[in-house]
């Protein structure tokens, strides 16, 4: 379990010192600091703020309420809590404390066990402010993310399903540019559908929900390859327009996942997906679908022959909304596919790794640990 960590100001060094000793005694990381301007030095240059600060109030160069109200103007440091350590009977300090947010006093010359008492209460009075804030903002961001769902979702749905009805329907005659407007709303809308289904699904992934929803949808899937195909299906149009040649290698058996199938599936839909797309447009162009079985973990390859990817572009590929060769390919999308793909990977305990380099092509590999009775 990690330390809790406190900063100790204190210009008393022998104070300072015992202070120290008993604190770390009782299995707190301690940081000191002699004076308020040492103690903005450390939180400026530490990597990580301490949970608590327990300062004195009578200090050479910066006292202890300009340090308070040095720390309350960053707002990083904003929800640190603060313990003034005062000399017994300074009530005017106690009142000024008060007014400028100070959490809790001790007065000196104090016991030790008063000391730890209030520094066990602002810190755990601190936990629980915390976890409520996190509750609620989870909660927030679960009716956003509902609202986004059905105010994207169900209009979109409506679009797509007539402008498909539209384009495939034979009771009316259309004129060549009437069926060409109809196709590229249907293409357009269907664009946007798959744009919004992705967005929804990577806010759910960087919010940190997507552990609790899939914790709500996982499941043992048996046939993993059958999966693998319906996303070739629905991608079957595409792969008419780029005149790509898709060969799809599945071993016998396809060993069971646990893992949540709506995850699964866009993870494979935007692999396929940027393979097509970052094919050559040329005839005879090919993409490589593998599904193997190596060890524990279900293996499953998507292979472009197209540009590649630079050394350079590989490190920042997974970067939420970075788009790789977004010169050359203006139609790519939002850069959303790869980090929702690292996401899946990363929810179901597996990886994924990229073999590329330019005009060579790219061999996306994401592994992912079989289910075992």
């Amino acid at each position: 379990m990690t330390k809790q960590h406190i900063l100790l100001v204190e210009d008393d060094i022998p104070l300072l010192k015992g202070v120290h000793d008993l604190l770390d005694m009782a299995g707190y990381r301690v940081s000191t600091a002699t004076d308020g301007m040492d103690g903005l030095s450390f939180l400026k240059e530490s990597p990580s703020r301490p949970d608590l600060i327990i300062s004195d109030i009578r200090m050479p160069n910066m006292d202890g309420y300009e340090f308070l109200e040095e720390v309350r103007k960053n707002h990083a440091w904003l929800e640190i809590p603060f313990i003034f350590m005062t000399a017994k009977g300074e009530k005017r300090d106690i009142r000024d404390g008060k007014l400028r947010g100070v959490d809790d006093y001790v007065t000196k010359p104090f016991d030790f066990q008063d000391l730890l008492i209030s520094v066990q209460a602002t810190l755990g009075r601190r936990a629980t402010l915390s976890a409520v804030h996190e509750s609620r903002m989870e909660a927030l961001k679960r009716r956003i993310l509902n609202v986004l769902n059905h105010e994207f979702r169900t209009p979109l749905s409506f679009i797509v399903a007539y402008a498909d009805l539209m384009a495939s329907s034979s009771e009316f005659e259309y004129s060549d540019d009437l069926r060409q407007y109809i196709a590229g709303i249907l293409e357009g809308s269907e664009r946007l559908s798959n744009l919004v289904e992705s967005l929804l699904a990577l806010a759910e992934m960087e919010s940190g929900i997507s552990y609790s929803i899939q914790d709500t949808r996982k499941t043992i899937i048996d046939s993993v390859d059958q999966i693998l195909f319906n996303v070739i299906a629905s991608l079957q149009k595409k792969i008419e327009r780029q005149e790509v040649q898709v060969n799809v290698d599945v071993c016998d058996p396809v060993p069971r996942l646990e893992c949540d199938p709506v995850y699964l599936e866009l993870a494979m839909r935007h692999l396929i997906d940027n393979a097509i797309k970052f094919s050559p447009a040329e005839q005879g162009a090919k993409v490589e679908i593998s599904l193997q079985r190596e060890d524990n973990m279900l293996i499953l390859s998507v292979t472009d022959y197209g540009r590649g990817i630079p050394q350079e572009e590989v490190e920042r590929m997974y970067d939420t909304f970075y788009q790789v060769n977004r010169a050359e390919h203006e139609q790519q999308g939002a850069g959303a596919g790869l980090p929702i793909v690292r996401h899946v990977a990363d929810l179901h305990g597996g990886s994924i790794i990229v073999n590329s380099a330019p005009d060579q092509g790219s061999t996306f590999i994401m592994r992912l640990p079989i289910y075992i009775e």
